[in-house]
């Protein structure tokens, strides 16, 4: 059957005017590219991996939020109850489960859980990956070597992009999800290419599931989607209306199985579809129980504004060149740029302009590939002539025969210099905001004490310092006690439990929130035989506490133990109470 004789609407909607052959290997490029993208590729992890282990054996500075996705992983396998509910819905899991595979090994190799290398040897792939994504998005909008490798090390090398890569947050496997999603819908708006608008809508479907950003992404890129393929049709409106809603519905199905799946989930197991919102252990609720102190909309502009001025300065003569350039050479790959990233980087900054999310400097990352991509598009080889290359060599990312060498090589140090004078400012400006706790308190608190030994540390940052020590101490206390498993009861939401969870010889010693049994155990802990309650400080984030606000003067428990550190930090302040009667009878 020919191309012809298929109804226009599956035409506009799958076919590929590129033969396979051709689009293939353009995609591919020859071996010196391929070993190019491998270069990329490894040497970007090995430098996240290293700053990976500083901070986990040299500097042993622990993010909490870390810590906890990679511990609901260790859950899963490791805990009292291994189930696979143990992942927990108040974050999205996609970090804990890309965890298991390594942490099925923990038994045999406890730092993988008890210095969260699993983590981080996560983020520092996913982070690997999303520098392979920028550097094979330049690679298609056919930039020379030099400039693509340099604008690639730009990102990758970028102070929060290298930092997020070691530590083992989220924000390593949201970049790469996020660049990929960019990657392929700027490959499908310039070819019509069906495969690479499935891969665009799976990888935002991934995204989800590991923040919930990509569906502000989502959101814009679906009225790109529906215009490029209506006016891309040459049949009557109506067939054009159906091929838009065909190629819409063909780029929202994952991401909205990953939203109602996820949501359904949480409800079925919990009774509530967005943990992430409506818990007590939510950023939310956190944030209302905080001590950071309320702002108005005017602060918390300025705020955003002064973050993403930190990020790239000069953001904004890049945007206005960008798509300046876009227009006269009318290179719609940018779009989808523009709509997957500003997407999620918008859905930032509405959500902190309306006092959502804390003023964390890491909800900004986004602005370096934005910046990046941006930059590179500048020197897009235009799709007409791009496509004349191919025809002639179709194996090569090529260059026009009637170029002299010396005009390819202007060209490439002329584009290197653009880019380091749009870019290199970059870097110090990062630099300069990672230092401020005003600026980047959730940077500095963790970093503080090792990047600037001799300055003055606010309480944060020395209750990050001298938190694994306690980690250790309280570990050991725990082990010398030689407990029976489900024996302790404790709220495992506090940053310093996770922590002491991955960190004993046998975690099956504790009844966890993560547990089926626990509001049971909790609520009458010698008939489930449990026989002691570790209880934290804060009582709107702990539950036994929630419960049993007074049990400082029950009559059916006894003081065994205070965890009193003179540094403060986050196991400071823990009594373990030995339980000598029924709560429900004598409480």
């Amino acid at each position: 059957m020919t191309l012809t004789s298929v109804p226009p609407v599956l035409q506009s909607v799958h076919s590929d005017p590129a033969p396979e052959s051709q689009t293939s290997r353009a995609h591919r490029g020859p071996a010196s590219t391929r070993i190019e993208a491998w270069a990329v590729f490894g040497v970007s992890f090995v430098a996240y991996f290293i700053v990976a282990m500083l901070l986990d054996f040299k500097y042993h500075s622990f993010v909490g939020d870390a810590v906890a996705r990679m511990a609901n992983g260790f859950y899963m396998l490791h805990s009292r109850d291994p189930h696979l509910a143990a992942v927990g819905f108040v974050w999205n899991p996609l970090s804990s489960v890309s965890d298991l595979p390594l942490l099925l090994f923990n038994s045999w190799f406890p730092m993988l859980a008890s210095h969260n290398v699993a983590g981080t040897t996560v983020s520092s792939l996913a982070m690997a990956g999303a520098a392979y994504q920028i550097w094979a998005l330049l690679q298609e909008w056919g930039l020379q070597a030099a400039p693509r490798l340099l604008l690639t090390a730009l990102f990758a090398f970028d102070p929060m992009v290298l930092y997020f890569g070691g530590n083992g947050m989220s924000e390593a496997l949201y970049l790469f999800c996020m660049l990929a999603a960019a990657r392929y819908l700027s490959r499908w708006l310039k070819g019509n290419d069906l495969p690479s608008l499935v891969y665009a809508a799976i990888a935002l479907g991934f995204g989800y599931l590991e923040r919930s950003e990509p569906i502000a992404a989502a959101g814009l890129a679906v009225p790109l989607i529906f215009l490029v393929t209506f006016s891309r049709s040459s049949e009557n409106r109506r067939l054009r209306i159906w091929a838009g809603l065909t190629d819409v519905t063909i780029f929202l199905l994952p991401i909205l199985t990953a939203f109602v799946g996820w949501a359904l989930v949480s409800y079925v197991i919990t009774g509530a579809p967005f943990q992430q919102f409506t818990s007590k252990y939510g950023n939310a609720t956190l944030l209302a129980n905080s001590d950071q102190k309320p702002t108005t909309l005017h602060i918390r502009l300025v705020h955003e504004a002064k973050a993403i001025a930190y990020m790239a300065p000069l953001l904004v003569l890049i945007v206005v060149l960008a798509l300046a350039v876009a227009v006269v050479r009318r290179n719609i790959g940018v779009a989808a740029v523009v709509a997957i990233l500003s997407g999620g980087l918008g859905f930032t900054l509405a959500s902190y302009a309306a006092n959502a999310i804390f003023d964390w400097y890491r909800y900004y990352i986004l602005v370096a590939p934005i910046a990046v991509l941006l930059v590179g598009s500048l020197f897009a080889v235009p799709v007409r002539l791009r496509m004349l290359r191919e025809q002639s060599e179709p194996s090569v990312v090529p260059v026009t025969k009637q170029s002299p060498l010396a005009l390819k090589v202007a060209g490439s140090v002329a584009a290197c210099v653009v880019s380091v004078a749009l870019l290199g400012a970059s870097f110090p400006a990062t630099v300069m905001a990672m230092t401020n706790f005003n600026m980047a308190p959730d940077v500095v608190q963790y970093t503080g004490w090792f990047l600037f030994p001799n300055q003055h540390l606010n309480v944060l940052t020395i209750q990050a310092k001298y938190s694994y020590g306690q980690v250790e101490s309280m570990s050991k206390y725990l082990e010398n006690r030689h407990f029976a498993n489900g024996d302790v009861v404790v709220d495992n939401a506090n940053s310093c439990i996770p922590n002491v969870d991955t960190n004993v010889t046998n975690p099956r010693i504790f009844v966890i929130h993560n547990d089926r049994d626990f509001e049971r155990a909790l609520a009458d802990p010698l008939t489930f035989h449990a026989h002691y309650l570790l209880v934290g400080l804060a009582s709107d984030s702990d539950a036994i506490l929630g419960l049993y606000p007074n049990i400082a003067r029950a009559s059916w428990v006894k003081l065994v133990h205070t965890f009193n550190y003179p540094s403060g930090g986050f196991c400071n302040g823990f009594k373990l109470y030995k339980v000598i009667g029924h709560p429900t009878q004598n409480y």
